[in-house]
């Protein structure tokens, strides 16, 4: 029985309220995402600890529902040269934190982990670049029916994806947030409804950054 990996703090790069995320200590080009404990999961509301407690299916659901996006969207497009817009998925693995899921990482030219739209806004360094990077993923997001129920700034990540014969090209990639994870899988039932969900998520992407949002180009661009 193959030993867990060790996942030291030393290498966490990002935490969210469910996830912790840690490079692979073996594999610099991947990302590890392991599922924090009930305990150590900050601002959770009575409702969702009682739903949890009776439900335990509930706390995984967000990953089946990641794995299901990407396994469709993959065997939609089997071109060898299709670069999706969201992250590669590489399976689970044992570590001493608990099961990881394995994903591919977005880079930095300095090999660290690549900015999200977040942060390059919050440094006020938002160009014209970025935002031609952002509207060419929207495009695909649109164009594959990607089902991108979180589509927020802190899940949008700027860098480079190492294919295993070098760095990419550099690019605005999805790291996090896809999958139908409502209650009623309504973007799930045809594209137009995806579409529909798309849309609005991306109008309130817009109001949350300062972007402008043009419904009819369903294209960002800087605010005047």
């Amino acid at each position: 029985m193959a030993s867990a990996l060790v996942l030291d703090g030393a290498d966490m790069v990002a935490a969210g309220l469910q996830r912790e995320v840690f490079v692979h200590p073996l594999d610099r080009t991947k990302l590890i995402k392991v599922l924090k404990a009930p305990q150590n999961q900050g601002g959770r509301s009575a409702f969702t600890v009682i739903t949890e407690k009776w439900f335990p299916s509930v706390r995984i659901r967000a990953i089946r529902k990641e794995y299901a996006e990407y396994l469709r969207l993959m065997l939609a497009n089997q071109q060898p040269d299709f670069r999706p817009p969201i992250s590669h998925m590489y399976g689970f693995v044992s570590t001493n934190r608990g099961l990881g899921c394995v994903t591919e990482k977005v880079s930095g030219r300095d090999g660290a982990l690549g900015e999200t739209l977040k942060e390059i806004i919050n440094q006020n360094r938002l160009s014209e670049h970025h935002v031609r990077l952002l509207n060419r993923t929207l495009d695909q997001l649109y164009h594959c029916n990607v089902r991108a129920s979180d589509l927020t700034a802190a899940n949008l990540a700027f860098g480079q994806r190492d294919n295993g014969t070098g760095p990419g090209p550099e690019e605005c990639v999805l790291v996090d947030g896809f999958g139908d994870i409502h209650a009623i899988p309504v973007r799930s039932m045809a594209r137009w409804s995806n579409r529909m969900g798309l849309d609005d998520s991306c109008k309130r992407l817009a109001r949350n950054t300062g972007l402008h949002w043009d419904p009819k180009a369903r294209q960002f661009a800087l605010a005047c």
